[in-house]
């Protein structure tokens, strides 16, 4: 898929749109970070946000898309950059503006967990010495159960946690152009359940590069089969 992440945004959305099993809730894209807040975003976390995403902010800061199955009731609508319910509908897309990602309170209050000693290795080849000020925060926040999160290190990672955060083991991990990408490519369904989650079934790995692109119509009879 060609273009900016804004234009393939807009286009996903376009055919979200069109399509008559599909309603659109809300669609929001706020205006780019300014330079003193990516600046602040980087002094919480000591040390710069990877260049993908450092360009991302600067062009829109926050991005938020929720959709689902026209004439069905869900039990939860999601707010814009707020914390979605159980019940909400299938598709969310809840990129949180920098400031609010970027921050301490995703550890102080158990909606990330600390990131263990084995996991680093895995994803930073040793155990990090010294341990980062703040391992892992949420970037993506997109369902109760699961959330995109990044794990802080030499070259930062994106995974998608599971268990409220308590589990971040049982994702593959990826940069954060290429969980855009996933993102993308599954029209905002369940990164975890569609997208980077693996479970307990081996043991995780980096993605380079996003190659699952169902069709919407494909995309909503797998949601139909999770259900």
């Amino acid at each position: 898929m060609s273009g900016s992440f804004r234009e393939r945004f807009d286009r996903m959305v376009a055919t979200l749109r069109a399509h008559p099993q599909v309603e659109v809730y809300e669609a929001v894209v706020r205006p780019g970070a300014r330079e003193e807040e990516l600046v602040a975003a980087e002094a919480a976390l000591k040390m710069p946000l990877p260049t993908d995403m450092r360009t991302f902010y600067a062009a829109h800061d926050g991005v938020f898309l929720e959709w689902g199955r026209r004439g069905r009731t869900y039990d939860a609508r999601t707010e814009p950059f707020g914390y979605p319910d159980y019940g909400q509908p299938p598709g969310c897309i809840n990129l949180l503006p920098v400031g609010e990602a970027m921050s301490t309170q995703w550890q102080s209050s158990g909606h990330v967990n600390e990131i263990q000693a084995e996991h680093q290795a895995l994803l930073f080849g040793d155990r990090l010495d010294p341990e980062p000020v703040v391992g892992a925060v949420c970037v993506d926040n997109f369902a109760r159960y699961n959330h995109g999160d990044l794990i802080v290190g030499p070259e930062p990672v994106m995974v998608v946690s599971t268990d409220h955060g308590a589990d971040m083991d049982s994702s593959d991990y990826t940069t954060f152009s290429v969980y855009l990408d996933a993102t993308l490519a599954l029209w905002g369904a369940n990164r975890y359940r569609h997208g980077l989650g693996i479970g307990w079934s081996r043991t995780s790995r980096r993605m380079e590069a996003w190659t699952a692109r169902p069709s919407l119509d494909e995309l909503l009879n797998m949601l139909d089969d999770d259900e």
